[in-house]
């Protein structure tokens, strides 16, 4: 009786850790779809202004990465858009495209 306390208990700890609900702290994704999924997990959690700040920023460095010839058939994450982006948090996705901004105004 004791053994099967010891095994089932760590067992439910483990099965209840996974089962959590957390949100996304960093974008992730490999494809268009997994990343625009991930994309849309992460501004979940923000407020209202946040989230549209996030977006703008979303949205100039994927303008700023897309190939034109791609982007005429509807393919809005290149697979360069999608490097810049996988694994950055939400402050780092602004603070690049503020640095993307600055660059930019400068030419």
């Amino acid at each position: 009786m004791r053994v099967a306390h010891r095994l089932v208990l760590p067992a439910a700890i483990l099965l209840a850790a996974g089962c959590s609900t957390r949100h996304p702290t960093v974008l992730e994704g490999d494809t268009p779809y997994e990343m625009q999924s991930s994309i849309i997990g992460l501004a979940e959690g923000l407020s209202p202004a946040r989230k549209d700040e996030f977006n703008r920023a979303i949205s100039t460095i994927i303008f700023t990465a897309t190939d034109r010839r791609l982007a005429y058939n509807g393919d809005r994450l290149s697979p360069q858009a999608i490097r810049l982006l996988k694994g950055r948090s939400v402050a780092q996705v602004i603070e690049d495209a503020k640095l993307i901004r600055s660059v930019s105004a400068t030419f």
